[in-house]
């Protein structure tokens, strides 16, 4: 849409010693937990054998069916397998193994408080990304971020656009793509270079920038959030990798929770270490 390559607004920030307000980033990004599912295309049910199978209950009764997409032609059974040439079916190693999902999106406050989590299937698409996101937020929308920092945030915003210019979305929150990832984007891209900036240097998003002082007196424009905090847990869960891959899916989704609230716990723990928490009046109403 034409409106999306022109300037945003440019915003005053507040005089010096004024309060800023409260201003809520989420940071999001995916993680390649290889959790079992059925074999077969568009299936997404969890495994009747978690150990050894390839199907769900639903199609039990393709065990004899070739795995191999798009062949899905009779096989004997996993124990004979017809021969190869000249190795004989019993030599023939197989291939066979269940299908897996593509990842977990983790969502979090820009602090490291988790906020949620959803499961990718085939690719970690912007349709996929945005429904997660929706069942995050549906239920509390005045609840929505001011931000949220993601690495392919230009693809989802424009997903957005295209797909329903009228999203809650739009009024809420701002798009941006976190400073690690926005390094490699391409510098053509006028929607994500307008629109997706985590430090627009030009007032449009005063919220994003600080300007601090060091100790030589020199102001120097930093910026006003941590966007790698999911990398961070991303980086927390490999340990628990292995454990994972074998759950069943109640398992799976019971103990991605408890790990969010163990590391909800540590994070809470950093910050009061460092003396950051918030006054136990924060909450409260007129405030």
């Amino acid at each position: 849409p034409p409106h999306l390559l022109q300037q945003p607004v440019q915003q005053e920030a507040p005089p010096e010693g004024v309060p800023r307000g409260y201003v809520r980033l989420s940071v999001m990004d995916g993680k390649s937990l290889k959790h079992k599912i059925c074999t077969l295309a568009d299936c997404q049910e969890p495994l009747v054998n978690y150990k050894n199978g390839r199907f769900c209950e639903t199609h039990l009764d393709m065990r004899n069916i070739c795995g191999i997409i798009p062949c899905g032609r009779p096989i004997r059974f996993m124990g004979a397998l017809p021969p190869l040439q000249d190795t004989p079916g019993h030599k023939v190693v197989h291939t066979f193994r269940a299908g897996t999902i593509y990842c977990v999106q983790t969502v979090q406050w820009a602090c490291g408080i988790p906020v949620g989590w959803g499961k990718c299937y085939k690719s970690e698409s912007s349709p996929q990304v945005l429904s997660i996101l929706d069942n995050i937020w549906d239920d509390h929308p005045e609840s929505k971020p001011g931000f949220i920092a993601y690495d392919d945030t230009c693809d989802l915003l424009r997903h957005i656009v295209t797909q329903d210019p009228t999203s809650g979305w739009l009024e809420s929150t701002k798009f941006i793509v976190d400073a690690w990832h926005y390094i490699g984007h391409r510098a053509t891209d006028v929607l994500c270079r307008l629109w997706c900036n985590p430090a627009p240097t030009n007032g449009s998003q005063p919220d994003l920038v600080l300007t601090e002082v060091d100790d030589d007196g020199n102001s120097h424009a930093t910026r006003a959030f941590n966007t790698e905090t999911a990398e961070q847990l991303n980086s927390w869960l490999d340990s628990f990798e292995a454990q994972l891959s074998q759950m069943t899916d109640v398992n799976f989704d019971i103990f991605i929770h408890v790990l969010f609230l163990l590391f909800a716990e540590l994070t809470e723990r950093r910050i009061a270490k460092k003396g950051r928490e918030l006054p136990d009046d924060f909450w409260e109403e007129g405030d």
